[in-house]
Formats: structure tokens, C-alpha cells, sequence
């Protein structure tokens, strides 16, 4: 299922929904995520690091995710409900985008959909300089996950 709420062009969908049908029936009303093309699920291209989606940095008031809903690898439930993102305290995106369901897997998500057309901000393209974790940021990414 996918809802649209107009006013803030935030889109909900299953993580299920395949991206193109998602893009399709964005654009029925002139929208789009503005994010490329995938060939699968939404919740595997978030997984993944959500590829082609545009960088953060270009506007530091959007978001890609406004909220989700999710459940831990015991099957507890966990929810971010549809915030600003710069209100909602920690960044616990970090918890499913790109870590692929290794400590969480989404049910849900709020997207952000933008009109056809209209300019945004752009910079070149983004380009991943992460480098590799430390031992001690593995030790914590690893008390996170046993803790998930």
C-alpha cells in the first residue's frame, strides 16, 4: 500500500514495493523521489545505502527518510514516526540505511517525493571517501547489532 499526504510530499510505502512501481505511481501526480533507477525493493535499495539517492549535504533542511517502521532480528517493533529530521534527537537512520538488515529490518518508510521539474540544489556528484571502520567503531557497530 502507498499514501501520499500532498502537503508535505511525504510518501509511505512498503519496503516490499518494488522502486519502479513506487516511481510509477509517483508519477501520476507529477512526482518522483529523484533518485535513479533500482532494480528491486524499496527496502533492499535502502539497505544497500539507497544508490542514486541525492546527497545530504546539497540541502541540509530535506530529508530522504522521514520516518520509518521497522523490527529488530528478535522481532521487537521499532518505529520513528514522520519528524523533521533535524527534531527527532539521534540519527537512528543510521540503524537501517545501508547497514543491509544487519540491525534492523524496515517494514515502512516515509519518503520525501518531489515535483517533476522544479530545481533543486546540485553540486558534483557525491563521492563515497568512507573509509573502513576502526577497531574500536567495529566494537561498537558489533555492541549495537548484539544489542538489536
Amino acid at each position: 500500500m502507498i499514501t501520499l499526504d500532498r502537503e508535505s510530499l511525504l510518501v509511505r510505502v512498503e519496503a516490499t514495493t518494488r522502486f519502479a512501481d513506487l516511481e510509477a505511481w509517483l508519477a501520476r501526480d507529477d512526482l518522483t523521489l529523484d533518485a535513479g533507477a533500482w532494480d528491486g525493493t524499496i527496502g533492499d535499495w535502502l539497505a544497500a545505502g539507497a544508490p542514486g539517492a541525492r546527497s545530504a549535504w546539497l540541502d541540509p533542511a530535506d530529508h530522504l527518510i522521514a520516518g520509518f517502521t521497522s523490527r529488530t532480528r528478535q522481532g521487537d517493533a521499532f518505529e520513528i514516526r514522520p519528524a523533521p529530521r533535524r527534531a527527532v534527537g539521534p540519527d537512528l537512520l543510521a540503524l537501517i540505511l545501508g547497514t543491509h538488515n544487519e540491525l534492523l529490518r524496515l517494514d515502512s518508510v516515509w519518503l520525501r517525493a518531489h515535483r517533476r521539474g522544479v530545481a533543486r540544489p546540485s553540486t558534483e556528484p557525491f563521492e563515497d571517501d568512507t573509509e573502513p571502520l576502526t577497531h574500536d567503531e567495529r566494537a561498537l557497530y558489533t555492541a549495537i547489532r548484539v544489542a538489536f
